[in-house]
């Protein structure tokens, strides 16, 4: 096991900046995950990590080494693809035992090693079927395996289980959090999915357009996002945004209820509510609503509403479609009023021209 060190590390394809200065400082043992959407740099990343791309610019350093400029073999970390990348001719045993093969292992040390990965993740009765025989989960858990049996300073895994259906991969993404806990190899985990992201890393890493936007735990990620962009990418529901009304005092409401500790001032400000800060019935601040639509999830109902823009206009003013997360709250009906609250703490502000968070 090993740390990793990023340092300034950039990538462009001619005029197109895909990593602008990349710098990230892992832990030994610690989990990280890349998460943004398609296209923010993020498995270009993992893959200069591998040696698979070169960096136009910057550092890479695993352990005490500067591997920036080493082969993929000669870093001493193990990848696992979103396509599993097994071989079809091979069975399960060889393809595990694969990488140890190549590096000119003892057959006995191959057995005992792919034996060892194959009982921690199951599929010891698996290592004489070949790919073709395996589920999509037998498949994931083996290109695990094939990682595992290397022993190696760092796991790089690209989006592991995008090609799982929704129920397999909350099964495999548990496996892969309990596997970490027991291994306690460092691993840097690429995803697009901000719920992959929230119940696996130690730390996240959210990108955007090649930068890096946030770096944080869960849970500060969640309660303190740095900027309008993390707000709304974290959160399942997204973080509904509205810009901010002011009075002719300056004082500051949402939704016609008042907000306490808001700076005063002309500049214009956006305020988030995440749907599940928004309650059922009277509360700290109260409006009403008439929805637009309601999504049905048993224990939960998402209630769709348009809220006014209350930012003074010339005209009338604009609707913003947003979303309250009522948890074990009476049947809401399209078209019906429905009344909902939420605590003026919870809101969050941002700066609307440059999205930046502001502290209350």
């Amino acid at each position: 096991m090993a740390s990793i060190a990023i340092e300034r590390v950039s990538k462009s394809y001619g005029a197109t900046h895909v990593l602008k200065e990349f710098s990230l400082d892992v832990a030994d043992g610690e989990f990280i995950v890349l998460v943004g959407p398609s296209g923010c740099g993020k498995s270009t990343m993992l893959k200069i990590l591998a040696g698979l791309e070169a960096a136009s610019s910057g550092v890479v350093r695993i352990g005490e080494r500067d591997v920036t400029d080493l082969a993929p073999g000669d870093r001493d970390i193990a990848m696992v693809f979103q396509n599993y990348a097994l071989y079809p001719h091979l069975t399960v045993a060889q393809n595990m035992g694969f990488g140890l093969k190549m590096r000119g292992a003892p057959r006995e040390e191959i057995a005992r090693r792919v034996a060892a990965a194959a009982q921690s993740l199951g599929v010891e009765h698996l290592l004489d079927r070949r790919p073709r025989a395996l589920s999509g989960g037998q498949r994931q858990r083996v290109a695990l395996g094939r990682a595992i049996v290397r022993e190696p300073q760092a796991f790089l895994m690209d989006e592991p289980l995008s090609n799982l259906d929704a129920k397999l991969r909350v099964h495999m993404r548990a496996e892969i959090g309990a596997l970490h806990q027991r291994l306690r190899v460092t691993t840097i985990y690429v995803t697009h999915d901000q719920t992959e992201a929230m119940t696996m890393a130690n730390r996240i890493v959210i990108m955007k357009d090649g930068e890096i936007q946030q770096i944080a735990d869960p849970t500060t990620m969640f309660a303190q996002p740095a900027n309008l962009f993390v707000a709304g990418f974290i959160g399942s529901p997204g973080m509904n945004f509205a810009p901010l009304a002011r009075d002719a005092q300056g004082r500051a409401a949402l939704f016609g209820a008042a907000l306490p500790d808001v700076p005063q001032g002309e500049r214009a400000l956006v305020a988030g509510l995440r749907p599940e800060h928004i309650r059922p019935g009277e509360g700290a601040a109260t409006f009403t609503v008439s929805p637009t639509l309601v999504e049905g999830l048993g224990s939960e109902q998402y209630v769709y509403f348009d809220a006014p823009d209350e930012t003074p206009r010339a005209g009338a003013s604009e609707s913003r479609r947003m979303v309250a997360r009522l948890i074990d709250a009476p049947p809401v009906r399209v078209g019906e009023p429905v009344r909902l609250s939420f605590d003026p703490a919870r809101v969050h502000l941002f700066d609307a021209a440059s999205g930046a968070a502001i502290a209350r």
